[in-house]
């Protein structure tokens, strides 16, 4: 069982019977975000009445992790609905890999390989267009994100947030050059600003680099596979922070316009939608849900980010018929102890109570804004 039918299970266990705050881990993960509601942004709205949603912190601007992906998932999408792009071209396996950092994914790429393999692809270890861009959402592979990134050129990637229409947004930054500036060691603890700070520019040469200069490649990473156990947690945290940044308004909305099919065109939204809509194989899962659209949920030392498009099926929340809704969480600046609680399942029963309880939204809506 691969690891998004293990996330999925997660999700749907905890949704499988209308979801009551009071007898789920919801509200204990809204008491640790209560405690710094500075730190958290949140929007939930349903599609039908926006004016009437959750707003907290909608606007800031916080680190994405990876869930800036959805970008340049628009941006595959927009190539291909345009004829740019043939999502069937072959690409080999080495040019996705030139920007793989092992130890530095939970092994999504490895996952891929190993997906690929069992369902009889990669042959002459050739994989597609359309088997990258869904390798970038569906398992979270930064070297397919990166590949994707360097093929379509920086020029692409900064034009993005004004294509897309989306305020308080920053432009996709590959994620080997984003991790290469990190010039450690930092002494962040005596001296708080001495800090890698976001150098778009370096981090577009370095990646440049990784994909011309093989020596440099491996030697790149080779360096990076011991990252996480030579760094600290408060290292590795002030470092995410150079990562491309976003408003929660902006990702759920554009989530929204995907879900409608208005981002960019029809098609292009229903390319988007075929990677962003989970299908399960066991029906039992399936039947719960109309439709569920994800972005890969981002995390970085310090920082939780992700943003959903729901559409339950009536029968599982308490036989009313709920209209689609919307939730992005972003969440910066969190203490090792708690980082670890938030990563656990129960932040998506969280997340799946904003999705079905009006309720519980309005208890959240009071807490963070206590």
């Amino acid at each position: 069982m691969n690891r998004l039918v293990l996330f999925l299970l997660a999700v749907f266990v905890l949704i499988g019977s209308p979801v009551q705050a009071q007898d789920t881990g919801a509200e204990a993960i809204l008491n640790v975000l209560a405690e710094s509601p500075h730190n958290v942004s949140l929007v939930v709205y349903s599609l039908d009445d926006p004016e009437n949603g959750l707003y907290h912190n909608a606007n800031v601007m916080r680190p994405l992790a990876t869930t800036v992906k959805i970008l340049v998932l628009a941006e595959y999408a927009r190539r291909v609905a345009d004829g740019m792009l043939d999502p069937e071209e072959l690409v080999p396996l080495d040019s996705v890999e030139t920007y793989y950092f092992p130890g530095t994914d939970r092994g999504a790429h490895a996952q891929v390989v190993t997906a690929l393999r069992n369902a009889g692809r990669l042959e002459n270890d050739e994989l597609t267009i359309s088997e990258i861009a869904d390798a970038m959402i569906r398992f979270n592979d930064n070297a397919a994100a990166d590949y994707l990134m360097l093929r379509f050129g920086r020029e692409a990637m900064d034009a993005l947030p004004e294509r897309l229409d989306l305020r308080y947004a920053d432009p996709p930054v590959p994620i080997s050059g984003i991790y290469l500036n990190w010039d450690f060691p930092y002494n962040i603890v005596d001296d708080p600003t001495n800090l890698p700070g976001q150098d778009d520019d370096r981090a577009w040469m370095l990646s440049r680099r990784m994909r011309s200069g093989e020596s440099f490649s491996d030697d790149m990473s080779a360096w990076m596979g011991g990252m996480s156990t030579r760094m600290s947690y408060s290292e590795l945290s002030a470092a995410a922070l150079s990562f491309p940044a976003g408003s929660a308004r902006a990702y759920a909305g554009l989530m929204a316009r995907v879900f409608r099919g208005e981002l960019i065109s029809e098609q292009a939204s229903a390319i988007m939608l075929n990677i962003l809509d989970y299908e399960m194989d066991d029906p039992s899962i399936q039947v719960q849900f109309a439709q569920l659209l994800a972005t890969r949920s981002g995390s970085l030392a310090g920082i939780l980010t992700g943003a959903y498009a729901v559409d339950l099926k009536p029968q599982y929340v308490d036989g009313h018929d709920p209209p689609p809704t919307v939730v992005a969480l972003f969440v910066e600046n969190l203490p090792g102890d708690v980082f670890d609680q938030l990563m656990s399942t129960t932040l998506l029963d969280f997340e799946m109570s904003l999705l079905n309880d009006p309720e519980f939204v309005e208890i959240t809506r009071e807490r963070l804004e206590e």
